[in-house]
């Protein structure tokens, strides 16, 4: 009669590891198309996102083969790079930011039509004039109470100013003055063809 303990299925470190992969996967889309109304639950949200390849060294370091652990840190390596550097700057930078409340965008136009709405926002990143800062035009619809789905069309590096106006069924038409610019640059007007369920 065997004394061995049955092993469990959920210290699997392969199993864990594709768990961990697959939560990143599904966090980085939900990233690019959804969004809180509250802006500190996007902070919270990407900091998880940011933490989870810390998670991912324990079960590496558990597995048995030696060239498994080798391909996996070395894959791992670079992830870590990154998410300790934008950790280190959502402490030094975004977190004060936003304790402090400070205004990192201004509305410049919204527009309504059906189920959606377009947003045209003056927009920089925390640390001021190191980050990057211009306007920028998005597509929003409404998913659940505090949550919207969003579909960024384009953004203008630089620029400070603008204006919306729609010209037909989902279509909507940017102008962007030149006086709007920091910089030389030229007016802007484009034509925008919109998607009444954004991504569908």
């Amino acid at each position: 009669m065997s004394d061995s303990v049955p092993r469990n299925r959920s210290s699997n470190p392969v199993r864990r590891l594709v768990f961990l992969t697959a939560l990143m996967v599904f966090m980085y889309l939900c990233m690019r198309a959804f969004r809180f109304t509250n802006a500190g639950l996007n902070l919270a949200f990407g900091c998880l996102f940011l933490l989870l390849p810390l998670f991912a060294i324990k079960p590496a370091l558990r597995l048995r083969r030696w060239w498994a652990k080798i391909v996996t840190l070395t894959l791992l390596m670079p992830l870590l790079a990154f998410s300790l550097v934008r950790l280190s700057a959502m402490v030094a930078c975004d977190i004060p930011d936003a304790v402090n409340h400070r205004q990192l965008s201004r509305e410049l136009c919204t527009l309504h039509q059906g189920q959606y709405s377009v947003h045209l926002a003056w927009k920089e990143t925390s640390g001021g004039a190191v980050g990057p800062h211009g306007v920028s035009l998005e597509q929003r619809r409404t998913i659940l109470p505090g949550i919207y789905a969003v579909k960024y069309l384009d953004y203008f590096e630089g620029a400070s100013d603008g204006s919306l106006s729609f010209v037909g069924p989902d279509k909507v038409s940017l102008y962007i003055p030149i006086a709007g610019y920091d910089q030389d640059q030229k007016n802007i007007q484009r034509v925008y063809l919109l998607k009444p369920w954004l991504y569908f």
